[in-house]
């Protein structure tokens, strides 16, 4: 299964924010969010921040739902000292 991509920082809304090392930014449907923080819980053992991914102003993250590759609505990341 993909982990997601690994990323040093991303723009949200605009601004630089800087990511925890060794955990990825995923995308989610709406339908399947719930499976999505869960998997992201039992793969790091940590909760994500989310945001709606259109605040996500990075074209090189993959904002497609990673369980069936819809255009993703949430994104699942892990901020620096968050």
């Amino acid at each position: 299964m993909d982990k997601g991509k690994m990323m040093d920082s991303i723009q949200i809304d605009g601004q630089k924010v800087e990511l925890e090392a060794g955990y990825p930014v995923r995308f989610s449907c709406m339908e399947h969010i719930e499976q999505e923080l869960d998997d992201y819980v039992n793969d790091f053992e940590a909760a994500p921040d989310t945001y709606p991914a259109k605040a996500i102003d990075d074209d090189a993250a993959d904002k497609r739902c990673r369980v069936c590759g819809e255009p993703g609505q949430i994104a699942l990341l892990k901020e620096k000292g968050m």
